[in-house]
């Protein structure tokens, strides 16, 4: 029965990883699509900066507080008080949020001007970039709203074990985004990219509906602040939603310093990082999103051993999984960006800065996707305060590594990647302590000496890349498939460097792979 469950958690992260690695590929495409007809330079800060913000603000003021607070209340209320308590608190909850959404999104459209000027000062230099920004942002700030209700609906529909349609929605969102800009190009001006994200928002709402009247959920407005469970949700959600600026600020500390140093520093920033996070995130969010509610029920019936042991296998894996991904984007960064990117309107100078900045990034993966998975620990467990304290901790970490590379070193954006990367691991390894002190058992001494030697494989995988790798100049053609057949030239051979030392040094995520794929059924 064990076995059963095992491998049928596996297949659904299996599944949930499939379709969260189409979507962000999918998102990947968006942005090697708008990068080909804009180049990177004035156009491209100005969209990517509006597309930005909208979703800064988001994620600050709503934003992970939302599956976070949600989730594991519901789940409580599901398993406790029965569905219609549960729905009760869905209604409750959709009307507040909505409202503050909706609220934000209008004081967003109004201010939309000086808050271009607060979060990007450099723009002010160039003649018409605030104006050009804060148009965009009148049209796409209204996503803050239909995002924080297809949040919702993403917590409901993880609560009743359906896992697939919630990991198609961006899915959907993007492929709307593809189609436009295959259709149209440039041809109805940044203001239609704008309008066509916005739709393409929306969908992620309205996609999801069907499946959620399913579930027998039906939505009735609803404001009771006097409600137990609504002020359960108040007591968690300000640590919460401090805890997951980490993120949004390091992006807005990089905007703001990107801003001042010429035009397409913020583009390239921004290209880098979601290339990192879309590789870090086709694996944390399919582990997270599928323990989370597990952890929730875990804590609510008090299997502290358990909960632990779900825990340490998690961080394990997203260890495992990422640092042979951030190995190879070390060693390969310039050909990933000239594979993905250069072509159209984006030049191999362009790519250069791209690449330096993905390099620099790449240091942080693991401790980012390592916070991905304690983040959801914490809040599983109703305790907001400890990812709210190492955020502040890794807010002031970012910002003062950010002056140090930017102002005292003159690193550029190469500072401002870094100082993001050291930033997310220094959260990592607090949350790591944290965690072990509030369920004993997380962090063993053999799960330390796995990481470590976890780590030298990558370090050895690195190396095996960077070493096989052939520079253009060695190898004629520079075109993207020449360059294709050179990444796979250096990537495929460090791959089977990692699982090689990982047989050899016995490392246990290897081991339980292995036995996985030879079981016999």
């Amino acid at each position: 029965m064990a076995e059963n469950k095992g491998g049928k958690a596996v297949r659904s992260i299996g599944i949930m990883a499939v379709l969260i690695m189409l979507a962000k590929f999918m998102g990947l495409l968006r942005e090697m699509l708008i990068a080909g007809i804009y180049g990177q330079g004035y156009a491209s800060d100005v969209i990517n900066s509006a597309t930005q913000i909208p979703l800064l603000f988001f994620d600050m003021v709503l934003g992970v507080a939302i599956l976070s607070t949600f989730v594991p209340i519901y789940n409580k209320n599901l398993e406790q008080k029965g569905q219609g308590a549960a729905d009760a608190f869905a209604n409750n909850f959709i009307t507040v949020v909505g409202s503050v959404s909706v609220l934000a999104a209008i004081l967003g459209a109004v201010f939309s001007e000086p808050i271009v000027r607060l979060m990007v000062p450099g723009y002010a230099d160039v003649p018409g970039k605030v104006e050009e920004t804060a148009r965009l942002l009148r049209i796409l700030f209204p996503s803050i709203a239909f995002t924080a209700i297809a949040y919702v609906v993403v917590g409901i529909l993880q609560s009743h074990g359906q896992f697939t349609v919630p990991s198609l929605i961006s899915v959907v969102s993007n492929g709307v985004m593809i189609a436009y800009l295959i259709i149209f190009g440039d041809k109805m001006g940044l203001a239609g990219v704008a309008v066509s994200m916005l739709i393409a928002w929306a969908l992620q709402l309205f996609f999801q509906l069907p499946w959620l009247i399913k579930t027998g959920y039906r939505y009735r407005p609803r404001m009771n602040f006097s409600d137990g469970t609504m002020k359960e949700v108040a007591l968690l959600a300000l640590p919460v939603l401090i805890s997951s600026w980490v993120q949004p600020l390091c992006n807005v500390i990089n905007m703001s310093f990107g801003s001042g140093l010429g035009d397409g520093a913020v583009s390239a920033l921004n290209w880098a990082n979601k290339i990192y996070i879309i590789m870090v995130g086709v694996f944390a969010y399919a582990i997270t999103n599928f323990i989370f509610p597990r952890l929730s029920r875990l804590s609510a019936g008090g299997s502290d051993e358990k909960f632990a042991e779900t825990t340490r296998t998690s961080v394990g894996w997203i260890i495992f999984i990422i640092t042979i991904i951030s190995a190879l984007f070390l060693a390969l960064s310039d050909p990933i960006i000239r594979v993905v990117f250069e072509r159209g309107a984006f030049t191999a100078e362009n790519t250069k800065i791209t690449a330096s900045a993905l390099f620099f990034y790449s240091f942080g993966m693991v401790g980012y996707s390592i916070c991905e998975v304690l983040n959801k620990s914490f809040y599983a467990i109703r305790d907001g305060k400890t990812p709210m304290f190492t955020s502040i901790f890794g807010v002031v970490v970012n910002v003062g590594c950010a002056a140090l590379f930017v102002l005292g070193l003159g690193l550029g954006i190469n500072g401002l990647a870094l100082a993001s990367a050291i930033s997310s691991t220094a959260i990592a390894l607090a949350l790591l302590v944290m965690i072990n002190r509030r369920r004993a058992g997380v962090v063993t001494r053999k799960f330390v000496l796995n990481t470590v030697k976890t780590l030298i494989c990558g370090a050895a995988a690195f190396a095996a890349a960077k070493l096989i790798y052939i520079p253009a100049d060695m190898l004629p053609g520079s075109g993207v498939v020449m360059t294709l057949v050179k990444l796979c030239i250096a990537a495929v051979p460090a791959c089977i460097v990692y699982a090689a030392l990982a047989w050899i040094f016995k490392v246990s995520e290897f081991k339980t792979a292995i036995g996985f794929v030879l079981r016999k059924d």
